[in-house]
């Protein structure tokens, strides 16, 4: 079962206390991905998610300690490279597994799996709610994003920011109105209980990667 290895090899990835024991949950993850052999699109999201997680640990460069390089906003040192790297590899490795596997055998499959696992009915349904809904946000957004550019041809630079800005916060409202008109419609079709999943059957794959992710937490 995917949604065990994701567990343990989430908790092996956060626990490790330095670059030499992350390796190898790097080399896992690099089975991880031949093994599922991902779309495309899935590797855009990638790198991505390697720039983001970048951007938000950047200042753990300025850690103090030797320096290395000096900048305008200050020295850039040894010990804050070695954090830097840490921190991205940890969020990395650990988010970018999840990616992989949820896009390799769908997010479908991961439900059902909670399922047979028994988490609670409640949280199952909120993520598979939460997981439809997202089309439905991205929708609104590009939406509105495409009014806001029809409306603010021409104005300058910091106008269109303004208004862009308050898109941001009109979004959710919008997403949230839609969410309770498509939910009334729901219970009109009689919707009262989500289905419910098939279980999964483990097979070897799985489970010699779970068994990998458990031999890295005993490292």
């Amino acid at each position: 079962m995917y949604l065990p290895f994701i567990f343990l090899y989430a908790i092996g990835v956060v626990t490790r206390k330095s670059l030499t024991e992350l390796a190898y949950f790097g080399l896992i993850f690099l089975i991880v991905v031949l093994t599922m052999r991902p779309k495309k699109g899935v590797f855009k999201k990638l790198g991505f998610l390697l720039g983001f997680e970048g951007f938000l640990f950047i200042l753990a460069l300025f850690n103090p300690g030797k320096p290395v390089l000096e900048t305008p906003i200050g020295p850039i040192t040894h010990e804050g490279i070695y954090s830097f790297f840490m921190l991205l590899g940890k969020a990395f490795l650990s988010a970018g597994a999840a990616l992989v596997v949820t896009n390799s055998v769908g997010f479908s499959r991961i439900l059902a799996e909670m399922e047979a696992l028994r988490f609670p009915r409640i949280l199952t349904l909120t993520l598979a709610f939460t997981y439809r809904y997202l089309d439905l946000f991205v929708d609104e957004t590009t939406r509105m994003k495409r009014a806001v550019d029809s409306r603010a041809f021409g104005v300058g630079r910091k106008e269109y920011y303004r208004k862009l800005g308050s898109l941001i916060g009109e979004v959710f409202v919008r997403a949230y109105l839609r969410n309770g008109r498509i939910y009334r419609a729901m219970l009109a079709r009689g919707f009262g209980e989500f289905p419910s999943l098939e279980e999964p059957r483990p097979n070897a794959k799985t489970a010699t990667l779970a068994l990998l992710a458990l031999g890295g937490l005993l490292l």
